[in-house]
């Protein structure tokens, strides 16, 4: 198989994976990757919840996704166009999609084997991808050992699982190359962060640039965008951008699609790495802080955004945190 077929397999099952997101957003009047992202793991999270409810396999997974693709679809065609968006999209997107592609590339002929964490979560990709009565307890990785902390439930190992299933390309060529797909999608939501909070192309540009210069030039060989696969990088390069840029449009226009939209890129991150949600909140309350003692309004628009990050996090923890009690790690037995 050609590196070029496989990275573009690789490319249709992401966008295939991620489209009933991105159908979501579009028919609540919000438009980006950040808000497409969001929307589309919270549905991921929905369908792999269902699936471990009943007992079934990632097969019903993709399932439910697709319906959930087309309910979209379906809202989206209702719902009337607006002349004028609210937020309208950064410009010369096109732009900025074309260099995280050429740095997508670049990073596979970089990206090395599967190693260290990757080998952890790459089995618990392929007992998704293979296991037919999954549940939360099928991910383990020692039996009676309890769930890990850190990733209670599997929603990024069930996101790699689909683009594997769709792709029909073997687990381990999805960890360890889906990161040049996923290299332009962090461009971009750093991109829209960026001009979230300046409102400047020249200035997103600049930002997203350094953080490609910080996380994958200075170190050299890709940095960490060679592992953009794995939970941690995934949250610290897509989801925080992500959630950050709906937190700051949310703070300027706080309509519902947008707080909406905050709130699903804030859940995901707090699923994927929840102790990365917290770390998020703080300096974002922080701006909130020195925003309001800069210019007088915006008190109640920068709550609803803070509190559309703050939420659904805390949700997800009160359901964490009775089963951190019972693992195995934390609370050893005699």
């Amino acid at each position: 198989m050609s590196s070029a077929f496989l990275l573009f397999r690789l490319a249709l099952a992401t966008g295939v994976v991620l489209a009933p997101g991105a159908l979501l957003a579009r028919a609540l009047g919000v438009r980006g990757m950040a808000p497409a992202l969001g929307f589309g793991l919270t549905l991921v999270f929905g369908a792999t919840a269902i699936t471990f409810l009943v007992g079934g396999s990632l097969t019903l997974t993709l399932g439910l996704l697709v319906a959930a693709g087309a309910a979209g679809l379906a809202l989206a065609r209702l719902r009337p166009p607006r002349r004028s968006p609210a937020v309208p999209l950064p410009p010369r997107r096109l732009v900025v999609w074309l260099a995280g592609g050429l740095l997508g590339v670049l990073l596979w002929y970089v990206a090395g084997e599967v190693g260290g964490d990757g080998l952890f979560h790459l089995a618990r990709v392929r007992k998704l991808l293979v296991l037919d009565d999954l549940s939360l307890s099928a991910v383990n990785e020692f039996a009676d050992g309890g769930l890990h902390p850190g990733y209670a439930f599997p929603l990024w190992h069930a996101f790699l699982a689909l683009v594997a299933k769709v792709s029909f390309a073997d687990p381990s060529e999805v960890v360890l190359h889906e990161a040049s797909v996923l290299a332009p999608v962090a461009v971009v939501v750093a991109y829209e962060a960026g001009y979230a909070l300046f409102r400047r192309a020249a200035a997103a540009a600049a930002a997203a640039a350094a953080g490609v210069a910080l996380a994958a030039m200075a170190p050299g060989h890709g940095g960490a965008y060679t592992a953009l696969a794995l939970p941690a990088t995934a949250s610290r390069q897509l989801l925080v951008p992500a959630a950050l840029a709906l937190a700051l449009l949310a703070a300027r226009t706080p309509t519902r699609g947008l707080l909406a939209a905050t709130a699903a890129a804030a859940f995901v991150l707090a699923v994927v790495h929840p102790t990365y949600a917290l770390f998020l909140c703080v300096p974002f309350a922080g701006f909130l802080l020195v925003r309001l003692a800069w210019r007088d309004g915006g008190a109640r628009a920068g709550g609803l955004a803070l509190g559309a990050l703050i939420a659904p996090a805390a949700a997800f923890f009160a359901w964490l945190l009775p089963l951190v009690r019972d693992t195995a790690s934390v609370s050893p037995n005699a």
